[in-house]
């Protein structure tokens, strides 16, 4: 029996382990079978202007300005990369510099590289050792009205 017949019906009930050839790498997995999420990029040398909404996780390594609708999906500003929006997203990874208001439906996160100037509005905030931040937190769950001052 050569292996392509074995990787066709392998016999599943006998205690033989399987061969190198029977095992199937994820890398060999055909782009059409994989489920991974969609991801898109905007490059160091991108310079954005206007309203930006996107139906899938965004990474900037450039700069945007203007504002940023990811609805249900994540953003993630890279070192290198500059916001000079308000930023809606279900969760929020800081490492560059964002200049206006952060509101996420899950989860906002400076991490130590990232520079916020901004109100940061989520559920859970994470700001790290080293990063700066300047502005207010409001931590509430998405669809809670905002606390009025006495």
């Amino acid at each position: 029996m050569s292996d392509t017949e074995i990787m066709k019906t392998p016999n599943w009930q006998n205690d033989t382990k399987m061969t190198d050839s029977q095992v199937i790498q994820f890398k060999d997995v055909p782009d059409s079978v994989r489920k991974e999420p969609i991801v898109s990029v905007i490059g160091e040398s991108l310079h954005f202007k206007g309203e930006l909404s996107a139906g899938e996780d965004l990474i900037i390594e450039g700069t945007v300005e203007g504002t940023i609708d990811q609805g249900s999906c994540c953003l993630t500003l890279k070192p290198n990369g500059r916001i000079l929006a308000d930023v809606n997203a279900t969760k929020i990874f800081i490492e560059g510099d964002v200049k206006g208001d952060l509101h996420a439906t899950v989860s906002v996160t400076v991490r130590e590289s990232g520079t916020v100037s901004g109100n940061i509005v989520a559920p859970t905030v994470a700001i790290n050792e080293g990063a700066t931040f300047n502005g207010c937190i409001e931590m509430r769950a998405p669809g809670d009205a905002p606390r009025k001052k006495k």
